[in-house]
């Protein structure tokens, strides 16, 4: 039995048929994501007729399908009717929705003093109080959900859909001990709780695409871990896509300051610690390259493997590069910063060193952020992501500040290959 793992990235989507008899990928396909003009959002019925088209194709070629599973951003809604058809574009966690609500305060600040859980802008939650609290919650909405969970409705013809718990936690309001939302927590905060969905059942198919079950969607970051570690003990996952987490897996259930504690597994929690900054700020300074060369010299360059290898070369700059681009979680008006700019070190190949070195200094800041009887026993970094994939010089960075070494998987697409192996798992584990 194969099975087919389907990622909706932030930019990308991606679908790899892997066989777990060897565990090897024997065929992907994928297909850029985008916003819509204006903001962050997407359109999710495109988004399924992408996906559809790929998938068609993949099982067309493969008779030996058994089981489907979903990976997607998380964070996000969107808003259905009765029938379960889109009534809004997808909010994608980048669409944070930071206007002032009540006392000075924003739809997350609000709810997450009101709530006492850790409600960040970009969380469903957030979003779906400040469109309510705007009035544009969509007449005829009859819930909310998150891209994966629609992608599983469309695929299997249903008008609601239980969503996983690595979903539902990520919404916002979650109680993890429990297992469902706060509802008493969300209400008492003046949030509308009558769109929230059901939480699913573990190891239990949301329905069937052409006769084959489909797994309830999981969160990209549980899969991403599962691919690079399952449920290794002794790994930092260490993941860069557009923005950029940190996590470590352990079967206790223990308060942190900062960060999230995530479902992962049937015994297992999935501690991370997450940042809006990630592959987005590096290719940030790259379009900052690639456009001074257009202007002064009207050329049009890629500007990559330039920047690697001038980066290489300036090992041990004194430049002091924060390249906080797009600012940190609770911390409202922190942005980036360039530090120690001297006659010396005022050149591209120092800049783009020191612009690698802040950027994996503050994974190795979120990684510190855990209590240390977390940070015990781990012995290697399970990298995963294109951000770091594709960015060797900032996986030199990591191993260095972490002092351990990083590994990559053999797998290009973990959110994809983890959301296939975990519904492989969940498959075996109903049966």
């Amino acid at each position: 039995m194969k099975a087919i793992g389907i990622d909706i990235g932030t930019t990308s989507i991606c679908l790899v048929l892997y066989d777990p008899e060897n565990g090897r990928i024997e065929e992907s396909a994928g297909a850029p994501n985008e916003f819509l003009e204006g903001g962050f959002r997407q359109d999710a019925d495109r988004i399924v007729s992408v996906i559809k088209e790929k998938l068609d194709w993949l099982l067309d070629r493969n008779a030996d399908v058994g089981v489907i599973g979903v990976s997607a951003q998380m964070h996000g809604i969107l808003y259905v009717d009765r029938e379960g058809g889109a009534l809004s574009p997808y909010y994608t966690w980048k669409e944070t929705c930071r206007e002032t609500l009540f006392e000075g305060l924003d739809a997350a600040q609000w709810l997450s003093r009101r709530t006492n859980y850790p409600i960040y802008a970009g969380y469903g939650t957030a979003t779906h109080f400040a469109l309510d609290k705007r009035g544009e919650i969509p007449s005829g909405a009859a819930g909310m959900v998150n891209i994966g969970d629609y992608l599983v409705m469309r695929l299997c013809g249903l008008s609601a859909a239980g969503t996983d718990r690595s979903i539902a936690a990520s919404f916002g309001g979650f109680d993890l001990a429990a297992g469902r939302f706060d509802f008493d927590a969300l209400s008492a905060a003046g949030v509308d709780i009558r769109y929230y969905p059901q939480v699913a059942a573990d190891a239990k198919a949301a329905g069937s695409y052409r006769g084959i079950p489909v797994m309830p969607a999981v969160g990209d970051n549980q899969a991403s871990f599962y691919a690079a570690a399952g449920e290794d003990s002794c790994v930092v996952g260490v993941n860069v896509g557009t923005g950029a987490q940190v996590s470590v897996t352990d079967t206790r259930l223990e308060s942190i300051q900062t960060g999230e504690v995530r479902p992962f597994t049937r015994q297992r929690y999935l501690y991370v610690q997450a940042s809006v900054n990630g592959g987005k700020a590096y290719e940030r300074l790259a379009a900052f390259f690639e456009e001074t060369v257009e202007l002064f010299a009207g050329v049009k360059i890629d500007a990559y493997e330039k920047m690697a290898a001038l980066g290489k070369a300036a090992e041990g700059t004194t430049l002091v590069v924060d390249p906080s681009l797009c600012g940190a979680r609770g911390k409202d008006g922190s942005f980036g910063s360039v530090r120690n700019l001297t006659e010396e070190n005022f050149h591209p190949s120092d800049l783009i060193r020191a612009y690698v070195t802040g950027m994996a200094e503050e994974l190795h800041r979120l990684y510190l952020a855990f209590p240390p009887k977390l940070r015990e026993g781990r012995r290697r970094i399970a990298a995963s992501g294109n951000g770091i994939r594709r960015n060797r010089l900032l996986a030199q960075e990591v191993e260095r500040l972490f002092g351990m070494p990083v590994v990559f998987g053999e797998w290009k697409e973990e959110a994809a290959t983890g959301a296939a192996m975990m519904a492989v798992r969940a498959l075996q584990v109903r049966s």
